[in-house]
């Protein structure tokens, strides 16, 4: 596994179309994953953190179907393709962890369909915001206090609304006392409330939840 320097805000690890030569593990920042459409728009369909692996979209025709591009100051490492055999038989643990890796990307990619198909605005966004918040947890860092390495705009492009619905909402859930938010600052106030709204629960005053 070779690990290089940092890449910038804007860089590029693999572009659609490109010929598939490495998988990726993310060490540190965080990237998203985006399809150019045939009119010109992109469409994000991942975002990827820090133990992610990214590049199995390669491995059906041997290209790159997604772009994948850093969010921030970001740390990857390549493991070469032709080497995944090698590893599977010297270091089954790093090969387990691969299909381990793989299968998660699966159901994310089920549970994002799932969530454009039949939840609301407002619940899409709870859920969102629920699924960082786990991320973050995962990594040792606060469940409830994070800043969001992606913006509205992004934001409002993966989950299929409008930005100015996005920009509503984090108004509206910081008005019922459910989040506090400045920029890309995020502080959970009440988890119960935000949970409830993901269930399409109706939460009008969130200050007792």
């Amino acid at each position: 596994m070779v690990c290089s320097g940092p890449l910038r805000r804007g860089a590029h690890v693999f572009r659609q179309g490109d010929d598939l030569k490495s998988l990726y593990v993310v060490r540190s920042g965080s990237v998203k994953c985006y399809i150019d459409s045939e009119d010109g728009c992109e469409q994000i369909v991942a975002f990827h953190f820090p133990g992610d692996l990214l590049g199995f979209d390669a491995i059906a025709d041997g290209r790159h179907q997604s772009s994948a591009i850093a969010l921030e100051t970001t740390a990857v490492c390549s493991l070469p393709y032709h080497r995944l055999a090698q590893v599977a038989i010297e270091v089954p643990a790093l090969w387990n962890e691969i299909m381990r890796a793989a299968a998660s990307q699966v159901m994310e990619k089920q549970n994002h369909a799932l969530l454009l198909g039949q939840k609301s605005a407002q619940a899409r966004l709870a859920i969102f915001l629920l699924y960082m918040s786990n991320r973050f947890a995962a990594r040792g860092c606060s469940r409830s206090e994070f800043n969001l390495s992606m913006s509205r705009q992004e934001i409002a492009n993966y989950l299929a609304v409008a930005v100015e619905t996005i920009s509503r909402l984090f108004s509206d859930f910081q008005r019922r006392g459910i989040l506090e938010v400045d920029r890309r600052y995020v502080k959970i106030v009440s988890l119960t409330a935000l949970k409830d709204l993901a269930l399409e629960g109706r939460v009008l005053d969130a200050s007792n939840a």
